[in-house]
């Protein structure tokens, strides 16, 4: 790579590593810089119950409800836990990653208790949730009179009744075409045949939505139904239409519950102990630099720029990630992420040292060195991250953010030392020559004749 080319790069990296150090950690109030109140990374990071408090509620399960007496216990234990699934898959689905839901019996009755870190509207997030009910989609006869879709409809016999457990998704859509907001239905399999069958029998006619017993909505069916998605129209407003598809997420759930307490949590660790959490992971990082750049000096300059550009990147997407709340189990992650990103590197730089003593030239030993470590990061972060997938999908709420933060932090780990390090690492090779070896701490024995066969010409580089 030719000087005047490396100088341009590290010009503007280094430009773009100041404006995002002073982004990264100064917030700034309205009024400064024509901004307004906005926030530093680490701020802006949405944490969990341990660090920032929240709210919680308790829901009691309605133990007077017909089906519900009618289930042995195992089947009403099994119900319940469908339900705090039910209600964790919603939770997470808008955004509460870190959202804990526990069940409890006491003197023979079962509650569901439901807590959420750092919340600002509190209301907002119970109304999604809402008072858990039945569900019910029937035949609208008249405004008094309905009859059970798994009754005799005119002259058809529907198979089966259609509840809301057959109610996978309930969201907000809008029509461009008629530019107005419709409530967007998504049905279980079980569900999709089920509402076929009934849509086939009622075309032309009205279908019910009841909730505990009483009608929400009675739109007409215009034509079968057979994908498992349909639209409710009516010329609604964004509010109207979330309303409706909160009351239709609320009765979809197994087992009806009724809110019976709810109250704000405090912060179990609070908010000094967030700031010396990241004071500590910022002199980490700056103690990981000095020992790289002591023990692999201008090859740890390269990485050392790297990883302050990893450091701020991986803050970034912490903060504006819909998906990441952070709790001790998160940090765990970040931190496990960093010192993969830092392996990377001495996994690079003991190949290149390697090579180099073999008696190929500094460049030659650096481009074979990144090239022949490729395959041992990229075995060893896949592996890791087969693993964060697998929490993300398959673990409770706190396993959840270890996953998510690490599957982050991994995936730029990656892209830092396999990218951003060999970038630096070209621009500051530049500007030495061959007799400069000891400037990267390579050194070969005596009599090892130089290999000149695997030369990079400088050419493949501009």
């Amino acid at each position: 790579m030719k000087k005047y080319k490396s100088i341009t790069i590290l010009t503007i990296l280094g430009i773009i590593l100041i404006l995002g150090t002073v982004f990264a950690f100064v917030s700034l109030n309205h009024g400064e810089l024509g901004l307004y109140n906005y926030k530093a990374f680490p701020k802006a990071i949405s944490l969990g119950l341990d660090l920032s408090g929240g709210v919680y509620a308790v829901y009691d399960v309605d133990d007077t409800q017909e089906s519900y007496q009618q289930m042995s216990d195992d089947e009403r234990a099994a119900a319940v836990e469908g339900t705090r699934a039910a209600m964790e898959s919603l939770l997470f689905s808008k955004g509460y990653t870190e959202a804990q839901l526990s069940t409890s019996k006491e003197a023979g009755k079962y509650h569901i208790r439901v807590e959420i870190p750092d919340v600002d509207d509190p209301e907002k997030v119970f109304e999604l949730i809402g008072d858990p009910a039945d569900l019910e989609f029937k035949e609208y006869v008249d405004g008094t009179n309905d009859k059970s879709l798994d009754d005799q409809t005119g002259s058809v016999k529907l198979s089966s009744k259609l509840t809301g457990n057959d109610v996978a998704k309930a969201g907000v859509q809008y029509d461009t075409d008629n530019q107005y907001y419709v409530v967007a239905l998504e049905f279980t399999s079980d569900g999709t045949k089920k509402f076929a069958t009934a849509t086939t029998a009622l075309v032309n006619k009205q279908l019910a939505i009841y909730i505990n017993d009483q009608l929400v909505i009675a739109p007409k069916v215009n034509e079968a139904i057979t994908t498992g998605r349909c639209s409710i129209s009516g010329n609604y407003t964004y509010d109207d239409a979330y309303a409706l598809a909160v009351k239709i997420t609320a009765g979809s759930f197994p087992l009806r519950l009724k809110m019976s307490q709810c109250s704000t949590i405090s912060a179990t660790l609070g908010v000094n102990a967030i700031k010396a959490g990241v004071i500590a992971g910022i002199a980490g990082v700056i103690l990981i630099m000095l020992y790289l750049i002591l023990l692999y000096r201008l090859l740890g300059v390269g990485a050392s720029i790297a990883l302050w550009w990893y450091t701020l990147t991986f803050l970034f997407f912490l903060a504006v990630f819909p998906w990441v709340q952070l709790t001790l189990s998160g940090i765990a992650g970040v931190l496990l992420a960093i010192g993969m990103a830092v392996d990377a590197n001495v996994i690079i730089f003991e190949r290149i040292k390697e090579e180099y003593a073999i008696g190929k030239t500094i460049r030659t030993a650096t481009s074979t060195g990144f090239r022949r470590s490729l395959g041992a990061i990229i075995d060893g972060n896949v592996t890791t991250i087969i693993g964060a997938v697998v929490l993300i999908i398959l673990g409770t709420s706190a396993l959840k953010s270890f996953g998510i933060t690490l599957l982050i932090g991994i995936i730029m780990s990656l892209i830092s030392s396999l990218l951003m390090t060999r970038l630096t690492v070209a621009c500051i090779q530049a500007f030495t020559r061959e007799e400069n070896a000891p400037l990267y701490n390579l050194y070969r024995e005596e009599g090892v004749a130089r290999i000149d066969v695997e030369e990079v010409d400088e050419k493949e580089g501009d």
